[in-house]
Order: structure tokens, then C-alpha cells, then sequence
């Protein structure tokens, strides 16, 4: 009886054993809250402990909303005519307007613009399924959303520099017309004081060599496509934006039947 009760015992820890070596080996999904660290590639970004709850729950509010974002563009991006056009152009609304929150979010939570970027493509390999657009890998075909994001922040900030003119123009214009005698001449705020103008920065070296490779030709400009290049990489090349691509594929859809697909030592049109 008492070798017979050694034996079960002796079975049941195998078992045991066997069933955590199994548990070991197989993947477990990994959430947000259940990882210690978001990495970049190799390089750690930041301790997910170290974000509030509060700024956590925003944080995984806003992805979720740009993650329906790109659902509904790889879904225009499969369309064709007026009805693939007007749900891209709604689907690349919504999903500059939530990368936007997840930016301020991310701010807020003292994360920089890599470190929001690679949260948000943790959560699209913990949380996407189906097709993804091309928009968030990179050259190589690697998840990475950090042109995405550089490209909607650039643009906001250009977006702020152009009102800021548009008002210091409005501002000058008030001021001329009370020189003349027709109004009294406001006080000029100083905080809104035009900045000395500053030579044009170097482009970086990956962005340059797309430029390096664009042909003139009467008054058009075009590109021969290479192996890795994507519509998305010429967008954020030449206008500093990812989401432009469909300014890029609408002037070439004599070439091209989807925005995905490009052809290697095709000719594509690159519009001003």
C-alpha cells in the first residue's frame, strides 16, 4: 500500500514537472501591464512600472483607437475609385488624430516620441490582427512605427509655425493700418516675437539619398523604384510625413493597382 502511494506520488510529480516544462516552452500572450519593459529593437525604452496607472490606461485608450485607424486603411488601401479614397482619407484623419494623443500622452507620462512609438508597436503585436499597412514597418520589413509617429509630430509642428506666421502677419497688418490713421496700433505681444531665420539643416543621410535618386524631367519629378522602397518611405522622404503616401499613389494609379504593392525599376511620379 505505502509503495503503491510512493508510486502516484512519484507519477503525479512527473506529470507536474512535464506539464511546467510544457507551460515553459510555449508562448504566453504578453500585455502592456504584464511587461516590465517596451524595447526599441535591442535597446530598452522604459519601464513600464514607472508610468502611472492613470497615464497607462490613456496611454492603451488612444493606441486602441489608432489601431482601428489602421484596420480601416489596410482595409482602403485594398480598395479601388472614389470609395477606397474617401475611407483612406477618413481612416489617415483619424489615425494622425489619435497618434497625436498618444504623443501628448505620452508626454505626459515624460516618455519621448521613441518611446511612445515602440509602445504603440507593442501593443499592435500584442493586439492587431489581420493586414497591417506598410506605413509602420520600415525598409527592412520590421514592425516599427517611429517614421510614423517623427512624421505626424513634424507635421503638427508645422502646422503651429504656419498659424504662428498667419497671426504675426494679422498682427503686422494691425499695426500698419494704425500707422496709416484708420485704428489705434495694438501692443504687440512679445512672446509671440518672429525668430531669426536659420540656415536650412543638412537632410539625414537615408532621406538624402532618396532626393539623390529623384529625375527631372519637365518639371515633373520622378523615381525609379529599388528593392525596399514603399510609398511610405518616399512620403515621409519627400514631405516628411508617412501619410502622404496617397498624395504619391492617387498621381500614379496609371502604374500602380494598390498603394502596397510597387514594383521594382517602375517609374513613379513624386508630386511638389
Amino acid at each position: 500500500m505505502i509503495q503503491s502511494f510512493y508510486y502516484i506520488l512519484r507519477n503525479l510529480k512527473i506529470t507536474v514537472l512535464g506539464f511546467m516544462i510544457i507551460a515553459t516552452v510555449l508562448p504566453v500572450p504578453v500585455h502592456a501591464q504584464q511587461t516590465a519593459w517596451i524595447f526599441i529593437g535591442q535597446q530598452s525604452a522604459f519601464d513600464v512600472a514607472s508610468v502611472r496607472p492613470s497615464t497607462l490606461r490613456r496611454l492603451r485608450f488612444y493606441s486602441e483607437k489608432a489601431r482601428a485607424a489602421l484596420a480601416e486603411m489596410a482595409k482602403a488601401d485594398n480598395l479601388t475609385g472614389a470609395t477606397g479614397e474617401e475611407l483612406a482619407a477618413t481612416a489617415t484623419a483619424n489615425l494622425r488624430k489619435w497618434v497625436e494623443k498618444l504623443i501628448d500622452a505620452g508626454a505626459k507620462a515624460k516618455l519621448d516620441l521613441e518611446q511612445t512609438a515602440a509602445f504603440f508597436a507593442q501593443d499592435l503585436r500584442e493586439n492587431y490582427t489581420g493586414q497591417l499597412p506598410f506605413i509602420v514597418f520600415n525598409e527592412a520589413g520590421e514592425l516599427n512605427t517611429s517614421q510614423l509617429f517623427q512624421g505626424v509630430y513634424d507635421a503638427r509642428a508645422s502646422i503651429t509655425a504656419s498659424a504662428d506666421a498667419d497671426y504675426l502677419a494679422y498682427v503686422n497688418n494691425l499695426g500698419n493700418e494704425a500707422i496709416s490713421g484708420n485704428i489705434p496700433k495694438p501692443e504687440q505681444p512679445t512672446q509671440r516675437a518672429a525668430a531669426s531665420p536659420k540656415e536650412e539643416p543638412q537632410r539625414d543621410p537615408a532621406i538624402q539619398a532618396y532626393w539623390d535618386r529623384l529625375i527631372e524631367r519637365d518639371g515633373m519629378r520622378y523615381i525609379r523604384v529599388a528593392p525596399g522602397d514603399t510609398l511610405a518611405t518616399y512620403a515621409s522622404a519627400f514631405y516628411g510625413d508617412s501619410l502622404q503616401y496617397r498624395k504619391i499613389y492617387s498621381a500614379n494609379t496609371d502604374v500602380m493597382e494598390t498603394p502596397n504593392l510597387l514594383t521594382v525599376g517602375d517609374t513613379i511620379e513624386i508630386p511638389r
